[in-house]
């Protein structure tokens, strides 16, 4: 009955996601690329659970009953049935497997089923903490519904290929239109702002967030400003150690910021830092966001040598790759010293920008597979 009233069009793509806005994948994986798309004349939309439907802010740990979590899968399932979009788009698989199946079997010839993964999410339960049944577990269900799967990083690509025989790779990058370079320093002149930006929600993240509090300690310069923007259940537990640690510099935990404001507040620091520290799948498959932001305002970056930085750092060109803590240290200390140093390497970051890891570049690209030329 569906099929026949609400019969699939086949240029019309949904981005399918179970999270929402503040959540830089949907933010950008979704939003940025549906934005992008539409500019290419492709009909393109977004569904976003926790936007759409369950009106959620993001701001907390989205817990839900089982009951919930149905009643929000079959009214997704509804609104992409109303969508009539031929192409989906399905971000980070979670709960709602059974609707994106339902609707593969409704409309077995019209519709186009790709995934989306940008994270390690191989081990996450679906169905809740206390359940075993976990994204690897239902991998194999996937595949016969879905033409391919589309990942953010090499790690994830080698991973997919073991499941589907047409895997992509599109990096998570930004919109290079709202982060932009400038000169604008709203600090001292003395001081020099180091930043880290992401969410503490796991121990091993606290771990990288004090790695980086102990390396700049040990340079003794009172001109170091470390400032950490985000939050996560980990803050308190980070900032008490961190105080403990900081003796000549001086540490800020600046707290969550609206996405719309975090392009002016990078603007406003002298150089970023992507912290890597524990070698595992996740660390390994993660799209380097941050790195990307901070290189679109023009600023240099030093990063750990693991995961998908140094494929993207030219090292001693647009910023620096550190293989161990007394490098992170010494690439710190470099770029402190000297300010024509950290103008000139976020010059090449930005050039690096505008030529190739922008999200209209990624947008094309997801173009030309989703819509082959014939």
């Amino acid at each position: 009955m569906y099929a026949r009233f609400y019969p699939r069009i086949p240029d019309r793509l949904l981005f399918w996601s179970n999270e929402g806005f503040r959540v830089a994948p949907t933010r950008v994986r979704s939003y940025g690329f549906s934005r992008e798309l539409r500019k290419l004349g492709v009909d393109a939309y977004v569904l976003s659970f926790w936007d759409h439907l369950a009106k959620y802010d993001g701001l907390i740990p989205f817990r839900t009953t089982l009951g919930y979590r149905t009643r929000l899968t079959l009214r997704a399932m509804m609104a992409a049935v109303r969508n009539r979009a031929g192409v989906i788009v399905f971000q980070r698989p979670f709960y709602e497997f059974m609707s994106i199946l339902s609707l593969k079997v409704m409309y077995p010839l019209s519709l186009t089923i790709w995934l989306d993964v940008d994270d390690w999410i191989f081990d996450e339960p679906l169905t809740g903490p206390d359940t075993n049944i976990t994204f690897r577990n239902l991998l194999a269900s996937y595949v016969p519904i879905s033409t391919g799967c589309i990942v953010a990083s090499l790690r994830l690509e080698q991973e997919m290929k073991k499941y589907f025989g047409r895997v992509e790779i599109i990096p998570t990058f930004p919109d290079h239109t709202l982060f932009r370079n400038a000169n604008d320093r709203t600090h001292e002149i003395s001081d020099v702002v180091f930043s880290w930006t992401g969410t503490l929600f796991m121990e091993q993240v606290k771990r990288d967030v004090l790695f980086l509090v102990e390396v700049l300690e040990s340079l003794n310069d009172p001109r170091v400003v470390l400032e950490i923007l985000g939050d996560g259940r980990y803050m308190e537990e980070t900032r008490a150690e961190a105080e403990r640690v900081a003796r000549h510099i001086t540490v800020s935990f600046l707290g969550w910021r609206e996405p719309d404001a975090v392009p002016d507040y990078i603007r406003g620091i002298d150089i970023g830092l992507y912290c890597l520290r524990t070698r595992n799948d996740f660390c390994a498959s993660k799209s380097p966001t941050k790195l990307f932001e901070y290189m679109a305002c023009g600023k240099p970056t030093v990063a750990t040598n693991f995961g998908e930085a140094p494929r993207f750092i030219e090292h001693g060109v647009t910023g620096f790759i550190a293989s161990t803590a007394q490098e992170f240290a010494n690439y710190c200390s470099t770029l402190l010293n000297d300010p024509e140093l950290r103008k000139s390497m976020g010059r090449n970051a930005r050039s690096r920008i505008e030529s190739e890891y922008n999200i209209s570049s990624a947008a094309s690209r997801l173009n030309e597979i989703l819509n082959p030329r014939p």
